[in-house]
Parts: C-alpha cells; structure tokens; sequence
C-alpha cells in the first residue's frame, strides 16, 4: 500500500504549476493506492482557487482513492469570528467545490483513515496570547478526539490507523510554533485515539518524527507546500507512506529544479 501526502497547494498566485503539474503527472500514472490532501487547497478561498483545486482533486480521484481535509485557507472565518455570526458560510466554497464532508473516513486494504477538522477560524477556543495566531491556530475539540478514538475502535484489527488534520501536531523547527492552540497537549489527545500515524501540513516544512509513551509509539508526518512560499526557501517536496506488514516507510520527495522533477531522499522506516 503506497500512499501520497501533499498539502498547502494554494491554488493562487504563489501555487507552482509546475509542481501541481509534474505531481499531477505521477498520480496520473497510478503510483499511489490512495492520496491523500492535508488541507490549504486555495490560498484566498476564492472561488476560482476552489475550480482549480477540483480540477486537480477530480483527475486524481479518477485513477485512486482521495481523502481530503480542510486547511485554515479553505475557511471563511470571517463569517463567524469570536463565535458571533454565522457557522454555515464559513465551509460554504469547500464542501461546495472540494467535499461536503469535513471529517471523512476512508477503509483502505489495511489501512483505515480518520479525518479530522482542525480549521475553526477565530474562536474562543483558538486564541492565544499571540496576535499573529489570529484564524491561523487550529484547534481540535474533545469531542473530534473522541470521534477519531471510536473510529479507530471500530477498525478491522491489524489495519494501521492513519489519522488526518492540517495543522501542525508538532512544534516548527523553523517557524517554532504550534499548530494548534492547545500545543503540545494535542500530542497526548492524538496518542489517546490509537492512532499509528498522523498526516499534517500547515507550516510549511517537512518533518517526519516520532513519540514513544509506555508501548504506544506514534509516527507523525508533516508535508512542505507545493507553493512558493516555503519555510526557510526550502523547495517544495510531498511524502511517500508505503504501509507494510512489518513496517511504515516514509520518504520525502523534493523539487530538484535540475532534473525538473522530485527526487526522493532517503526512507525513514518505522516498525510497527
């Protein structure tokens, strides 16, 4: 089972075509059993920016199972902020254009996937003592943990739990920030689920890490974007998960402008 992880397109301005277009070109190929999407498709949440984006979603989706999940660039905010407003036209381009459902769940042979909605816009429960944070912190509820646990619950035994929200479990190398607002508490509240893997994105910067607490062992996976507008000009790059018996292998391919294409660097392997 060999999956894809990309997120933070940004369908926009600062999205690469040439990215989009070479990656689209592999999906195209049938390399992946399943893609899967870590939020930010657009950049402005604008209408155009969500056609592009289902544009891209729809070829992939024709030759391979797509899970995608909602970024903080994919939300109107604005319409609901400090919990006054509106909820309904926060989401109203995404489950329009992308998916009507914001916390999906995928069975895969030996994979089962739970999405989460971590885009919640300014809330009460997002802000932080950061004026930069404002609807860009992500948050996830006790409820939406306890959603993901039961899912997992449910999940034939011996399937690897892969679960799927934007923001950025672990703090930035770069960046130095948390994704969400309850900070590294997210990393038990994740751990309590039972799940195996987590897919993020949201800070733009490849990290590929782990967690042991007692038995429990935690793989988390977060994708650079596919924009110009990288942590530390890095070049953009996505993950490749190929999911064996024995064990998880994670690699990150990066845009090498020399050869045109991403190359693969070294796998991270993961028992499991």
């Amino acid at each position: 089972m060999r999956l894809l992880q990309l997120s933070d397109v940004h369908f926009g301005r600062d999205a690469v075509a040439e990215y989009v277009a070479t990656l689209a070109g592999r999906i195209a190929g049938r390399r992946y059993d399943g893609v899967v999407v870590v939020g930010d498709l657009t950049q402005r949440n604008f209408r155009w920016q969500f056609r592009q984006a289902k544009a891209f979603l729809d070829a992939a989706r024709a030759v391979t199972p797509v899970f995608v999940v909602p970024g903080n660039h994919d939300v109107a905010w604005w319409w609901k902020p400090f919990g006054l407003g509106l909820r309904w036209p926060m989401y109203r381009g995404y489950r329009k254009w992308i998916s009507d459902d914001l916390e999906p769940t995928l069975r895969l042979p030996g994979v089962t996937l739970v999405g989460l909605n971590s885009c919640h816009g300014i809330q009460p429960y997002t802000l932080t003592t950061r004026p930069r944070d404002l609807s860009v912190v992500g948050a996830i509820r006790p409820a939406q943990w306890e959603h993901a646990r039961r899912a997992f619950a449910a999940a034939p035994a011996g399937d690897l739990k892969v679960l799927v929200f934007h923001h950025n479990l672990l703090r930035g190398d770069i960046s130095r920030r948390w994704g969400l607002a309850s900070r590294a508490e997210g990393i038990g509240h994740a751990l309590g689920t039972g799940a195996d893997l987590v897919l993020n994105g949201h800070d733009h910067q490849t990290r590929i890490d782990t967690f042991d607490l007692g038995e429990r062992r935690l793989v988390v996976s977060a994708s650079t974007t596919l924009c110009r507008r990288t942590r530390g000009g890095l070049p953009g790059a996505f993950q490749e998960i190929e999911v064996e018996a024995r064990e998880i292998r994670i690699r990150a391919c990066v845009w090498t402008a020399e050869q045109g294409d991403f190359v693969p660097r070294a796998d991270r392997v993961f028992p499991r």
